[in-house]
């Protein structure tokens, strides 16, 4: 978070106000007129409690969208067996991820229901995947979520403050095309090399791609995954996403938050899931304007923390 806090720190110097970082740097506590606001890790003293708890909340924030008619991906939440006997096979609560496995083509995701960042996510395409999936998320988590998987050709972060959109963006998945002559590690360090520089150790990415394979790192699109973000210059895929954006903002008082919307093979355009913390760390590292963008989101929302409002 250093850089996170010096981008603070400059916009506080700016806008004279007092930053104290608090917790081992985690909280900052900001003052300035008899006024005290909080960032609390990266998120904002501008979203009401109970929506940010909401927004963390993967199945929460589907339920809302379901009930406001907002289009958004199907999950169902599992709550951890109270006892050893519910742990069983055939047990009421992993039947029912046996029953939604079948239901959706053998095709789903299991996830930690409050992860951020794709971890804790697992893409199942196996029945005997399941239970050791279960065991391990049930070990760190008090609930998870199930959802169908969909095939995603893009997704995109939307960054909002208050009811205005302030930055869209896509993210590119690790995906890299063979020329005949290159290994996966060079292409995908050519592709990311921040990410990648210490991660392809193993025989498998010392390979050369033929001409015209494909090779996918990853299923996810994650900045913390290795994908990478791109300006989103199609006004028609602006248009869409604006269109649930606004729906968004007719429905729910936001604050500061990030969404991030899916876009399938099939054209159709979801939300996936918010965020109530604003994080633009790889974004600032990829963009070269990003950290003056991130800066100036960033001066936004503290001003909208001291506003009278």
């Amino acid at each position: 978070m250093k850089e996170f806090h010096r981008l603070i720190t400059e916009i506080c110097d700016e806008e004279k106000i007092i930053a104290h970082f608090l917790s081992k740097d985690w909280l900052v506590m900001l003052e300035r007129d008899d006024k005290t606001k909080f960032i609390s890790g990266y998120k904002f003293d501008l979203n009401g409690h109970a929506l940010g708890n909401i927004m963390d909340d993967k199945y929460a924030m589907f339920d809302v969208l379901e009930k406001k008619q907002i289009p958004v991906i199907l999950h169902q939440i599992l709550f951890r067996p109270s006892n050893k006997n519910e742990y069983a096979i055939g047990a009421s609560s992993y039947q029912q991820v046996y029953d939604f496995f079948r239901e959706n083509n053998e095709d789903i995701v299991i996830k930690s229901n409050t992860g951020t960042c794709g971890s804790e996510v697992y893409h199942i395409t196996d029945i005997f995947e399941i239970e050791p999936c279960l065991d391990k998320l049930f070990a760190t988590n008090f609930s998870i979520s199930l959802c169908p998987f969909y095939s995603i050709k893009a997704e995109y972060r939307v960054i909002v403050l208050r009811d205005q959109c302030k930055l869209i963006y896509g993210k590119r998945r690790p995906v890299v095309i063979g020329d005949g002559k290159r290994t996966i590690r060079e292409l995908l360090l050519e592709f990311n090399s921040c990410y990648f520089q210490n991660r392809l150790q193993e025989e498998l990415y010392s390979r050369i791609l033929e001409d015209g394979e494909v090779y996918e790192y990853s299923w996810q699109f994650n900045l913390s995954q290795g994908s990478v973000p791109f300006s989103v210059s199609d006004d028609t895929i602006c248009g869409r996403i604006n269109s649930i954006i606004s729906k968004v903002f007719q429905e729910l008082d936001l604050g500061f938050c990030s969404i991030d919307i899916v876009e399938t093979t099939d054209d159709e355009m979801f939300v996936m899931e918010f965020n109530s913390g604003v994080m633009m760390k790889n974004y600032m590292r990829f963009v070269p304007s990003g950290r003056s963008i991130a800066k100036d989101i960033y001066k936004q929302a503290i001003r909208e923390m001291f506003s009278d409002r």
